[in-house]
Parts: structure tokens; C-alpha cells; sequence
């Protein structure tokens, strides 16, 4: 069986919220690891502040509403 996690991969400011915001990754950690494997993977993105911001109306990826918009600049 996976275990699944939401990892923080980076805290960073956020203009619109006037917060610090992380921004987390669902991560899939296989049971058996074999070495030419990577350890996990990502299976889904957001922020912590998300759920805020998509209630505003704020567009950007980590709001799920414009995925080609990241005021983050983070890099996939």
C-alpha cells in the first residue's frame, strides 16, 4: 500500500493575501523503492491559501483558476 503526504516544498509571500503562503505537493510514496526509481511522486499541487483566493476570484495556478498563471514563478 502508498502512503500518501501533503510535503510544504516552499514558503513564500503572497502580495494578494498579505500572508506568507506555502505551497504544498500530494506526494505517492511507493512501498517498494527500487533504486532506478524516484521515491515519490507528485500527483497534485496547491497553496495554503488556495481555497481563499479561488472564493476571491484571485486567477492564478495555485487558485486552479488560470494554470498558466504563476505570481510564484515556481517551476515544475
Amino acid at each position: 500500500m502508498a502512503t500518501v503526504r501533503w510535503v510544504t516544498v516552499q514558503e513564500i509571500w503572497c502580495d494578494r493575501v498579505q500572508a506568507p503562503a506555502a505551497l504544498l505537493e500530494e506526494r505517492v510514496y511507493a512501498d517498494d523503492v527500487q533504486t532506478d526509481m524516484t521515491p515519490y511522486q507528485v500527483r497534485a499541487r496547491r497553496c495554503s491559501h488556495g481555497k481563499i483566493c479561488n472564493m476571491e476570484g484571485y486567477r492564478c495556478r495555485w487558485s486552479f483558476l488560470n494554470p498558466f498563471y504563476d505570481p510564484f514563478g515556481v517551476d515544475d
